[in-house]
């Protein structure tokens, strides 16, 4: 009997060991992940493409050198062209005309002036006869078509209109601060957004079914640690401490043990990201003159925060609304969960005595009613829940404003692994209370 009982006390130690080595293996490779989801949102954001002039500059650019590569004179759209080019020609003398004969009638007002501008009027009517030039419009508008029909004057075309652009974006928007992207496509050698988008993307899904695994891991082995502490046992056994009587099929190292278990899931499940929110558009196009300008994955918000980080942030403010909020969410999250877990054990095996101190027995048996760790995992999922969709819908008006305009987006927001190893905690650490309640009221029946 003590033989099994010592073994199954080791293969007990083995299995608490090897489930805080796994979550703390865990908790850097979630960090690390973090850390690069953070930077991939930073390199997508919309900053960087949807509002920067620069980027709408390259795409309209292309788009109308496009069009005017692509553009031909043909039988069917020669008239056409031709009937412009004569409507501005037209217009274009008949502005001519008038502008010099204002100038030139319009005197100071002495007989001298408005004899000088007679004068100069006649002379302009004799040399140059406007009526004759007009008629003579649809033969120069012929003449037009075919030089713009010309590759030399495509490319002036084109160098001009991308000139006056540039030079328009340049006067009327602010440049957008690149700076941190740059950083970050050096820091990871990347050419650009795209291939750093590819790359840290490959990373982030190569990291995704080893931490699946060893979340299931960490669960397994804690579950298993339960199973083993639980479980069916020798009836005679010698408890550690002989002058203390614990309940009955439980001794003080296997409660540690299982305090201890309990503990893990709380601090990996405090210092992971309990959820991402990931708000993007994942295709914006406008349509231009007929081609199409497309903004693809813009990161319109990203946060992936756990408990510790969001208490930080919080305390940075240095504004004291949000000191008391960052207190309570350490209290109500970390202290009262964990100071619960270790009264528990101190109480129910009396432990140096220490059972019917105030402290201890609040903790134990009152601080139930302070806890918020049930309802911060509410909370949490409420969050998930209110979030989801609500970019969809909201961007989905933009949609519906204009047939030109066409917004795919993506609700990324997901619970993440810290979420579920807290959620974890709070399920084995309401299942220990409960077994150590009923056993104790075997051990001291009333």
């Amino acid at each position: 009997m003590a033989g099994a009982l010592i073994a199954r006390r080791v293969l007990a130690v083995l299995v608490f060991a090897a489930a805080l080595v796994l979550t703390v293996h865990l908790t850097v490779e979630l960090n690390r992940v973090k850390a690069l989801k953070a930077e991939l949102a930073e390199i997508d954001h919309i900053r960087y493409g949807l509002l920067d002039a620069d980027q709408w500059m390259l795409r309209i650019s292309a788009a109308l050198e496009r069009r005017i590569t692509a553009f031909e004179l043909t039988d069917a759209n020669r008239p056409q062209v031709k009937r412009a080019v004569e409507q501005v020609l037209d217009t274009l003398l008949v502005e001519i005309d008038r502008s010099l004969r204002r100038h030139n009638l319009q005197g100071s007002g002495s007989v001298v002036d408005q004899l000088k501008g007679l004068v100069q009027q006649g002379l302009q009517d004799l040399v140059i006869d406007f009526e004759r030039l007009r008629r003579k419009v649809p033969e120069y508008a012929d003449r037009v078509v075919e030089e713009l029909s010309k590759p030399e004057a495509k490319r002036e075309i084109k160098t001009q209109l991308l000139a006056f652009m540039q030079n328009a974006a340049g006067s009327t928007f602010a440049k957008t601060d690149r700076s941190r992207l740059t950083a970050l496509l050096a820091a990871h050698g990347c050419a650009d957004p795209a291939a750093c988008d590819r790359q840290l993307g490959a990373e982030i899904a190569a990291a995704h079914r080893p931490i699946l695994y060893q979340v299931l891991g960490v669960f397994g082995l804690v579950g298993a640690l339960f199973a083993l502490c639980l479980g069916p046992r020798p009836r005679r056994f010698a408890p550690l401490d002989a002058d203390v009587a614990p309940p009955p099929g439980l001794d003080p190292f296997q409660l540690f043990l299982l305090t201890g278990a309990t503990l893990i899931l709380l601090a990996g499940g405090l210092s992971t990201p309990m959820i991402e929110i990931d708000a993007r558009i994942s295709e914006l196009t406008v349509q231009l003159a007929g081609e199409p300008i497309t903004f693809a994955n813009q990161v319109l918000y990203f946060q992936t925060k756990s408990v510790f980080d969001v208490a930080a942030i919080l305390l940075r403010t240095g504004a004291a609304d949000m000191i008391l909020v960052a207190g309570l969410i350490v209290v109500f999250s970390v202290i009262f969960p964990a100071l619960k877990v270790i009264a528990t054990w101190l109480y129910y095996y009396d432990y140096r005595g220490l059972r019917g101190t105030p402290a201890v027995r609040f903790f134990a048996l009152k601080s139930g009613k302070w806890s918020m760790a049930d309802v911060l995992v509410i909370a949490i999922f409420m969050a998930y829940i209110g979030f989801s969709g609500l970019v969809g819908s909201q961007l989905g008006d933009l949609r519906q404003a204009s047939t030109a305009v066409d917004v795919l987006t993506t609700n990324g927001t997901i619970l993440a692994p810290g979420f579920y190893l807290f959620l974890g905690f709070v399920l084995a650490s309401l299942w220990l209370s409960s077994i150590l309640e009923a056993r104790l009221g075997e051990a001291h029946p009333t």
